[in-house]
């Protein structure tokens, strides 16, 4: 069964994924031209590790093993057999596998009820009061707004958004404002 791109993509992103080693950063960057839909790709030792499954401005999703991985292009380097990822396939698994259980974590504290903090735990932002399609639904100071999956994770004070208050805030108002125009 594939899993959704979503949840590990915004993880990776989010991460600026630590797979480059030393000797991997000096090499040459992919060409351009190897970012193409379907074609393979390749860890730092040349083993095949998945294929591109979209290629969206600067960033690349790759399918790997039925999971997904978005990565920005410069996470890969020219090799003789295509683009490749700046690790070994041993990291890149185990990052996928981090991320896959860091998603499952989040999914079991996002609950009714659930107070969600800001970024650096200073501030409760809201409280999960349903869960909807599109995500999580928050009552928050500024009235209900419904916030998608990936933009929470699990920090050591609890559920948490990955912005502080202020900028929390501005996103709400801006997105009224938003509505109420458009």
């Amino acid at each position: 069964m594939h899993k959704s791109f979503g949840p590990i993509a915004a993880l990776f992103l989010a991460s600026t994924i630590p797979l480059a080693g030393p000797a991997a950063q000096a090499q040459e960057p992919a060409p351009a031209a190897s970012f193409v839909v379907g074609a393979k790709v390749y860890d730092q030792n040349g083993e095949e590790v998945g294929q591109i499954a979209k290629v969206s401005g600067d960033r690349v999703a790759v399918s790997i093993d039925g999971n997904g991985l978005v990565v920005p292009k410069n996470a890969f380097v020219k090799s003789a057999k295509g683009p490749a990822l700046k690790a070994p396939k041993e990291k890149i698994l185990a990052v996928l596998r981090q991320a896959e259980a860091d998603a499952a974590a989040v999914d079991g504290a996002l609950k009714p009820g659930a107070e969600v903090r800001s970024a650096d735990g200073a501030a409760v932002l809201g409280k999960v009061t349903a869960m909807a399609p599109q995500g999580a639904v928050l009552a928050t100071s500024e009235g209900n707004i419904t916030m998608p999956r990936t933009a929470f994770f699990l920090s050591a004070r609890g559920l948490a958004m990955k912005v502080n208050e202020k900028q929390f805030l501005a996103g709400v108002r801006a997105a009224r404002a938003q509505k109420k125009g458009g």
